[in-house]
This record gives C-alpha cells, structure tokens and sequence, in this order.
C-alpha cells in the first residue's frame, strides 16, 4: 500500500511485481505481459485441513492489506464460512503465528512461501486461491512507452525456454536435487541384501504361513483401496460442486450489477453507471487539460403519443430515439437514459467547445426526419441542454444539473432547440444561447 501511494504521489516511476486487480487497473498502467501468476498457498501445522470447508470457526493469519489475505477472507464470507483474521505486519510474523499454536492457518503468496517455509515446520495445505498476474505498473498516462517496451522484452524473453527468464523461475520455484548417498550407505544396503537372502531361505520353509498372510493382506489391501477411491471421488464432487457454486456466483453478480447500471427497455447504461464514469472522465480531462460535455436531451410531446397510440407504440419510440441518438455520436461517446423520455449523452476529450455545438445541431437535423413505426408516421421534436466543464461544472452532479437547467431553457424556447448553459439560466436570469428548428 506504501508503494502505491508513492506511485500515485510521482515519488516513484515503476512498481516491479506488483498484482494487477481491476480496482488496480482504475488508478494505474500496467503491463500487458505478466511476469508470472502469482496465488496465495495456505500453510498449516494440522494436516486435517484439506480444503475451504475445513477453514470454519479457524484462526487464520495473514499480512495487513495483503491482496491474498483480503481475497481469502472474501472468498470465505462468500459461501458463509466464519473464520476469523489475525492480521499482522509481516508475511514472517503469520507464520509464526501459526508455529506457536496462536492461529490455525497462514495465507500468503506462493513466492514468498517458497522463500520462507524452509525456516519452518509448517506445511502447505492443498488450499491455493486467488490466482494474481504480476507485473509492472506505473502512474496512469506517465510511463505508457516504457511499458510497452518491457512488454516487448518480456515476450522475446518467453519465447525462448533457454532464456535467463526460465532459468529465474526453475531456480526460484524448481525443487531441491536429492544430494549424492553417503559412502557408508551401499555398506548398509549390502548387509541387508544379505540378510534378505538368509530370510528368503527362511520363508521358503514357512512358504504356506506366507501364502495365507499374504492373501490377508492383499484382502486388507483392496479393501482399503475401495476406500481410497470412495473417498477421492467424494472430495472430487464436493470440489466440483464448490467451483460449480462459485462459477455460479460470478455469473449471478455480473447479471446483478448489468441490471443495476442498465435501463431494461433500450439496454442503454442509466443514471448511476453515466455518473460514475462522468467523474472518471472529468478527472481525466483535468489532467490533460480537455473538456467534457454534458448533453441534456428531452422528447417534446411524449404524452399524447402515450395516450393516443399506447405506452407500447411509445416504448418503440423510445427504442427508435435511442437508435437515432447513437448514430450521432462516435465511440468514445456515451449514451444513457435517466427514464421517461429523457436521456443524457457524456462527449469526453473534447478540445474546442465548438465541437459540442455541431454534435447538438446534428441530433437535431436527425430528429427533424419522421418517425415511421407500424406504419404510423410522425414527427417527434426534442430538446437539448449543453454544459461543458470545467467552466460550466467542475462535477458530474453540477454538470448534469446545468445541463438539466439548460434543457429546460431550451423546451420553453419551442421545438428542436438547444441552449448552452450560462451563469443568467440559474432562477434569476433567462440568457442563453440559441439554435431553433
């Protein structure tokens, strides 16, 4: 966390090995070639913690803020396992935790356990989870050419096996060689190569005690494998089963949220979605000294087509407004609709105001074409309020009520016009600029 705030403060250019999150990726640039996949391993001293389930009612240490421990502990209240945290300074420290019976469990990142598990007695338990791409990262929109340069020397690096890139990773994570045996040991081994024989001599006499214990054993030997298999195939259904629910879960989330950012009717973003990626798009702007517009778009005389033609007609006409409203705009720009039959448009990195302005007029010259839905023809006006920022709102919340302002302006003036917000539209005045049908 100390490195990411030095990051974002320009203390420090690039991070090296750093887990990319989504929640990373809003404040920062990464690389697009990870250096490795990273996971968190649980370390324990009771081996009968074998899986997440066994984690219930355990004290379970980890470092304070590590993106492990803090995905760990997601994924537990996610299917209602209680455990609880002991969060201390140090990956070192959780382990020590553990050693001295203070916790049950450890969670901390493969590389680093690799690096400190032979310093103890503990072992790694079959728990891996939250599996992260590591990479560099710097501020956002500062080093975006060094990026794409160690990008480059990462790939040519991978596409050799040769490379000094795989020696790294079979050093760091390759296993010990066994070392050479001790001169005495083929000593040993010969003695009781010669005592097998004089025991071999000796079971050949008592060969039909041997048969029949070894029936027995064979006997308790398959009986033991039957159980092996059983019990294999039940933590393979139970883990199957698990995966299933989390799969699940993802899936029930991102339907959740696509359904609390979007209106049902024309699958535009609504309110709550356009204003969270307004104030991203306004910071940005800040930064590299541009503008962001606010388009305030309201239909004229929606209600009679409601009460003369129905509110399913009207529901075409809305899915029809939409369509036209899209076509106006390019792909950076964004559509949304606040319900009824107003609708909001965000034009981002915006260099002359004066574009906005030829954005308004072409909406416009598109509304001024008819309507043709089930053979029904009409013309359907619409109204239009401009703010821009940051002299017209430095936020989304004054942006959008300015532009609200401005719309308003526009619909008293009549039909197919648009005005620009001004300091003389608050209450106390009525000045505005104005384009008419």
């Amino acid at each position: 966390a100390g490195l990411l705030q030095q990051l974002q403060q320009g203390q420090i250019d690039l991070i090296a090995g750093i887990a990319h999150t989504e929640a990373r990726d809003r404040l920062y640039d990464f690389t697009h070639e990870p250096m490795f996949v990273n996971w968190g391993q649980v370390y324990v001293r009771d081996r009968s913690i074998q899986s997440l389930l066994d984690l219930r009612g355990r004290t379970i240490a980890g470092s304070d803020a590590d993106i492990y421990s803090l995905s760990l502990q997601s994924l537990l209240r996610q299917f209602d396992l209680d455990a609880r945290f002991l969060f201390l300074d140090t990956y070192e420290q959780a382990l020590d935790a553990v050693q001295a019976g203070n916790a049950d469990a450890a969670i901390l990142s493969r590389s680093n356990g690799k690096q400190f598990e032979s310093s103890y007695t503990l072992v790694r338990s079959p728990i891996v989870c939250c599996s992260m791409e590591i990479g560099f990262a710097s501020a956002e929109g500062q080093h975006g050419e060094l990026l794409r340069k160690i990008d480059a020397h990462l790939s040519r690096l991978k596409s050799d096996n040769g490379s000094y890139y795989f020696q790294a990773l079979d050093r760091w994570y390759g296993e010990t060689r066994p070392e050479a045996l001790p001169a005495w040991v083929p000593k040993i081994i010969g003695g009781l190569l010669l005592g097998s024989v004089l025991l071999c001599a000796a079971v050949v006499l008592l060969r039909n005690k041997v048969r029949e214990r070894t029936r027995k054993l064979q006997d308790a030997y398959n009986s033991l494998d039957e159980r092996v298999r059983s019990r294999t195939e039940e933590l393979y259904q139970s883990n199957q089963q698990l995966r299933d629910e989390i799969n699940l879960h993802k899936m029930t989330q991102k339907k959740l949220h696509y359904l609390a950012t979007h209106d049902p009717l024309t699958d535009l973003p609504n309110r709550r979605w356009f204003s969270e990626r307004l104030e991203e798009n306004i910071k940005r702007a800040k930064r590299t000294r541009q503008h962001v517009a606010v388009l305030f778009l309201d239909l004229n005389a929606f209600k009679p087509i409601n009460d003369t033609h129905g509110h399913d007609f009207g529901d075409l006409v809305l899915k029809e407004t939409a369509a036209r409203l899209r076509s106006c705009l390019r792909e950076v720009d964004h559509l949304a609709r606040l319900g009824g039959d107003e609708f909001i448009i965000m034009l981002p990195d915006i260099q002359q105001p004066s574009a906005v302005f030829v954005v308004a007029e072409k909406i416009l010259q598109r509304f001024r074409t008819p309507f043709d839905i089930q053979a029904i023809r009409l013309k359907v006006g619409i109204s239009i309020g401009v703010a821009i920022s940051p002299d017209q709102g430095a936020s989304a919340d004054l942006l959008l009520r300015n532009a609200d302002l401005a719309m308003y302006q526009a619909k008293q003036a009549g039909e197919n016009q648009y005005r620009e917000f001004t300091p003389a539209l608050e209450p106390a005045g009525n000045t505005a600029k104005v384009t008419s049908d």
